[in-house]
């Protein structure tokens, strides 16, 4: 059996609908902290539909606003921000260089 081009062209995402995903967006590079948080629970709640299958440009925009809320909030001292905000910046390097070859491969000793 055939199946048509529209069928073809249908992708398994883990957000409902468009306008939940441009909400998100909305809210992630909102200044108001609380539709920020908003936003990363709804990240958190794709994250655990979808796994690891989540868009990298999600999961990094995700990891560096979570570090601005906190660093916005005040409760966190100097060095615990510095190690937050390197831990995010060094998964978004990790992230990308494994996606972008296809796979993880261990060094050769």
């Amino acid at each position: 059996m055939k199946k048509s081009s529209s069928e073809k062209r249908r992708h398994v995402v883990a957000w409902v609908n468009k306008a939940e995903w441009d909400q998100v967006l909305d809210y992630l590079y909102s200044k108001d902290p609380a539709l920020q948080r908003f936003a990363l629970q709804r990240v958190s709640a794709w994250r655990g539909r979808y796994a690891h299958n989540t868009p990298v440009a999600v999961d990094c925009t995700a990891d560096l606003v979570r570090c601005q809320v906190l660093d916005r909030s005040g409760q966190l001292n100097g060095d615990d921000l510095v190690l937050l905000y390197g831990a995010a910046l060094v998964r978004f390097v990790n992230l990308i260089t494994e996606r972008r070859t296809g796979a993880w491969l261990p060094l050769q000793t």
